[in-house]
Parts: C-alpha cells; structure tokens; sequence
C-alpha cells in the first residue's frame, strides 16, 4: 500500500451486468468488522454492490446512476445512506486500511520485541492483508487516489504512517547491529521500507488461490525476502 509506488489504472468501464456473486466478494470483507458496524444492511448492500462496480471499471468511470441502478435503488433512496460516491469510496477505502493496520498492529504485539522478528511479523502480516481479500486490497490501494482532496490527503497520511512505522523498525535494527541495510540506517531504512512494502502489496495482483500456495505459506516466503532486504543477521 506504499503511496510511493507504481498504481494499477483503473479498469476501463464495462456495460456488462453486475454479477451478484462479485459483490458478495466485497461483502464478506465486511462481516465483523468493528469499523462498519453502525451501517445498516442496506447500506452494506450499496457499498457492496459500489465495491464491484469500482472494482470493475474505475471509481471515477463510475456514476451514482450506476450504483443505483446496480442496487435497485432511486438516488433519494441511495442518499439516505451516503452522502454520495466520495463518501461511498472513502468508506471503502478506510474500511480497507482499518483491516490492514488491525492485522499488522496484532503482529507486531505477538512477535518478539526484536527487530528481526518484528519485521518478519510486519511483512508476513502485510502479505496476509492483501491476500485474504484480494479484490478490496487492489480496490483500497488504486481507487484512493479518486477521493476528494480532504478525503485524499487523510488516507495519504494514514499510509505514510504505516510506512514511517516501518523505517523507523528497520532503522532502530541497523543501529543494533540486527540489519545490514544499504546506505546505512537513515536512508537505507527508507529504501528497504519502500522496497518491502511495494513488494508486498503487489500479491493481490496476481495472487490465484487455485494456482498458488497457501497464503500463510506466501507470506512466509515474503517475511524471508524482507528480511534478506533488511540483510537480517
């Protein structure tokens, strides 16, 4: 999710149905989760149903007449829920980053407190958040960039963070002596941060549950790659 990398464009616009079973993917991303629990089933419904259609062909080739019409819905009824699509997207867009720092922020807290294993906690999950959900994590990190500028820069700072998160673990292991970073602790920290995260991110792309491993058994391999970045001892 680093907002340093390269971003997929968005797909071009289809005029094809909407299959159900597209935003019932988008859907079960949403059961238990904390962040959208004051939303009606309604509501869940429209942004569901938005997800796909975001997914599919763009936020911004996407038109409230298209989400209405996907749900069934008249715009009146549609503004009941959402004060429109900015709304819609940044509700998605957030609902997606809350997913991702939860899973990292309960890594970090059950790893070891050292920099070697801390940073094998922090890929591992980072992988994990973008295989587990796929379709949202690919949605969540091309689609930001259509956010009202307010809406925008706030997710642009949420995703700093994460990445500041990282540096600062990878530098505070160059000083003890755990990593081996080029370019030493300061700017090697902020290369190698950019490097994992970019890496990482990417497996929603290509990822096939069919064809590939076990995501556990990915994110593995993606801790191991890190920590070889980090030039881990």
């Amino acid at each position: 999710m680093s907002d340093n990398g390269a971003v997929s464009t968005s797909p071009a616009k289809s005029d094809a149905p909407l299959p159900a079973d597209q935003a019932e993917v988008f859907a079960r991303s949403f059961e238990g989760a904390s962040d959208l629990a004051a939303l009606s089933s309604a509501a869940r419904r429209v942004l569901a149903m938005s997800a796909a259609l975001f997914y599919r062909q763009g936020a911004a080739a996407t038109s409230i007449r298209d989400i209405t019409r996907a749900c069934g819905l008249s715009p009146a009824a549609l503004y009941n829920h959402f004060a429109g699509k900015d709304e819609v997207l940044y509700v998605l867009v957030c609902h997606g980053h809350d997913r991702l720092e939860r899973r990292v922020a309960g890594a970090l807290d059950g790893a070891a407190p050292d920099p070697v294993a801390q940073l094998a906690a922090f890929a591992h999950a980072y992988v994990m958040g973008h295989l587990v959900h796929p379709e949202l994590a690919q949605l969540v990190r091309r689609e930001y960039l259509h956010l009202s500028r307010p809406r925008y820069q706030e997710i642009v700072l949420r995703r700093r963070r994460l990445r500041d998160q990282l540096r600062e673990l990878l530098r505070t292991g160059a000083q003890s002596k755990h990593f081996d970073l080029i370019d030493g602790p300061d700017a090697g920290a902020t290369r190698v941060a950019l490097m994992v995260l970019d890496m990482c991110s990417r497996t929603s792309e290509w990822y096939d549950p069919t064809r590939n491993e076990a995501p556990d058994e990915l994110a593995d391999h993606y801790a191991t790659a890190a920590l070889r970045l980090a030039g881990a001892h």
